[in-house]
């Protein structure tokens, strides 16, 4: 894997003064879907050394129920880095209809136990009536993965779906009744929340406005809708940021330097992708047009703490429960983090 990647020899690696278990370092995730992980797929991760984990608990979970879950990993050496609980996605929320207090009061209640349970992080996007894909694709080397085109999108998939358009504006007001509800929540709780941006990076989509395409748009949500909150920050998807290419405001590298430094870097969606926009397709980070490793090292140049998570799996043959998938990603990741720190400490 290090050869495949061009990193470091073994008897350099072997020195790397990294310790993946160290909560202030960089760290190395997965995603997983509590409900539907297995014993047997936790052995798993412990054997490729993995250490902390994003745990999806779905529509609701309880405390005892994430007690449960977090003792249950602990079994295996895991931690849980960044609890994502779906209903801050509820429409009554992102478009401010009837009802959005009683969704935030979950979502609220959710963030309050995860504190309580000594979780880090908690996961938030606010792109309501998004799509992501126009189409599957068989890549150069072989390997199944999401596609989009502008062009497919704005003449084959794009549609109405809700019963009216929703301006910036309507999304920016809605965001901040949704933050000013939250943000003090969750400050109280010592959880952060880290924001993903719009996926793809274009707007509007089906008759909806997206506002975090770019810089400008992280920026008046930190300095405006979320009033300099510590609690506030980023979820830097990566492969996001590559796919809007020159229209962001701001390279990826940039970005962690800029939010890193402020200690605004919570998680990290370590991928790649084959081109900015108007067409491109998710590849492995070894396959796309960004050298990760100089984004690997730039979150050890920021002393980042964030975790890094693969996102968006590339389909490999007779890989049904993404072992192939997680072992190929998380040993590349880990070896580019080795030699960040090799490099910069």
């Amino acid at each position: 894997m290090a050869a495949a990647y061009g990193l470091l020899p073994h008897s350099a690696m072997a020195s790397a003064p990294m310790d993946e278990a160290d909560p202030e370092g960089t760290k190395i995730a997965i995603k997983l879907t509590v409900r539907h992980t297995t014993e047997e797929e936790l052995l798993f991760l412990k054997q490729i050394g993995l250490r902390w984990l994003h745990a999806d608990f779905g529509d609701e979970a309880s405390y005892d129920f994430i007690k449960a879950t977090q003792d249950r990993f602990a079994q295996y050496g895991l931690k849980i880095d960044c609890a994502l609980m779906e209903m801050y996605r509820s429409q009554r929320i992102q478009l401010g209809q009837p009802g959005r207090d009683e969704d935030i009061e979950k979502f609220n209640t959710f963030l309050t136990d995860c504190g309580r349970l000594g979780i880090r992080t908690s996961h938030i996007d606010f792109h309501p009536g998004n799509t992501y894909t126009t189409n599957m694709i068989t890549t150069p080397r072989g390997y199944t993965a999401r596609e989009f085109s502008v062009t497919d999108f704005r003449e084959k998939v794009e549609k109405q779906m809700f019963d009216r358009d929703y301006s910036a504006q309507d999304i920016w007001a809605n965001y901040g009744y949704f933050l000013d509800a939250v943000l003090p929540v969750a400050e109280k709780a010592g959880i952060k929340l880290a924001h993903h941006p719009d996926d793809p990076p274009i707007t509007p989509m089906n008759g909806v406005a997206k506002v975090f395409i770019n810089y400008a748009g992280y920026k008046h949500a930190d300095d405006v809708v979320s009033k300099g909150s510590k609690s506030w920050g980023l979820c830097l998807c990566l492969g996001t940021w590559l796919e809007g290419g020159d229209t962001m405001g701001k390279d990826a590298a940039s970005m962690i330097r800029e939010f890193g430094r402020r200690g605004k870097l919570f998680t990290i969606h370590f991928r790649n992708v084959s081109s900015p926009l108007p067409r491109f397709h998710e590849t492995f980070q070894d396959d796309g047009y960004q050298d990760m490793y100089l984004l690997m090292k730039a979150l050890r140049e920021v002393r980042s703490d964030a975790s890094l998570i693969p996102d968006h799996y590339p389909g490999i043959v007779s890989d049904h429960n993404l072992r192939i998938d997680n072992a190929y990603m998380v040993s590349a990741m880990r070896q580019m983090l080795r030699r960040a720190y090799e490099e910069v400490g």
